[in-house]
């Protein structure tokens, strides 16, 4: 798709493996990581069956990690020579009652979740401003618009991405830089331990498990948005399962 490159974070499982999957095969130079290496590895075997392996670039590396989001962003550049679009995606959610938390999980995941996403964006940024164009989809959740019991303190991290990414949107703006966010629904993913399933089954759903989406269905939303002109910035985009 116009030779453009795109860097996401999180790309080897869940909604991050399908948002890659889908741009690939859109055309898109893509690059991804995640800090464990065996799922990057067996990513790489995967996609190197499907594709050309010059059209992208998988790395071991952690949000949490500055140095090496710093080597992570120089060696995409070192191959596809730009970041046109990055992608923050990198994410997880712990979930539990307001007096029962533990706080130090709470910190980690504040860390991944907004701090994370803050120093992938400060790399990049400088590629992007020197071009004077760019686009930044930041993944967020229908719990960055509401919170829900038992999930207060996953919906702060997105809550602060939302925050984080309007005031972004307006910094940019005079470097032609343009920032959306994504917010999804339930999607059909790992992202909630069975411990979690079972008490949202018993206590939220009512022993119905409700309406979920996949994960494709995200992918081809942000697809949606990566294709569109430099013209048109779209801003926020809340996708929900149907259910009828």
């Amino acid at each position: 798709m116009q030779n453009k490159t795109i860097l996401i974070s999180g790309g080897t499982s869940g909604i991050g493996k399908a948002m890659v999957l889908q741009l690939l095969k859109d055309g898109y130079n893509v690059s991804t990581f995640a800090p464990q290496p065996p799922s990057v590895n067996a990513f790489i075997k995967e996609l190197s069956q499907i594709f050309d392996p010059a059209s992208f670039l998988i790395q071991a590396g952690d949000v949490t990690k500055e140095a090496g989001l710093k080597k992570i962003v120089s060696a995409t550049v070192k191959k596809f020579k730009k970041i046109d679009i990055l992608i923050n995606n990198a994410g997880y959610g712990i979930f539990a009652e307001a007096d029962k938390i533990n706080v130090k999980a709470y910190q980690d995941m504040l860390n991944v979740n907004v701090v994370g996403m803050a120093q992938l964006t400060k790399q990049v940024l400088p590629y992007m401003k020197e071009k004077k164009k760019g686009l930044m989809i930041n993944i967020a959740s229908v719990s960055g618009r509401w919170s829900f019991p038992r999930s207060e303190f996953y919906s702060a991290t997105k809550y602060a991405v939302m925050g984080y990414s309007e005031g972004l949107r307006q910094e940019l703006e005079k470097f032609g830089i343009r920032v959306t966010t994504v917010c999804p629904g339930m999607v059909k993913t790992h992202f909630l331990t069975k411990e979690e399933y079972d008490i949202r089954m018993k206590n939220l759903w009512k022993g119905k498990e409700p309406a979920r989406m996949e994960a494709e269905d995200v992918a081809r939303t942000v697809s949606f948005i990566c294709k569109e002109p430099d013209s048109v910035e779209i801003r926020d985009i809340l996708i929900m399962p149907f259910e009828r």
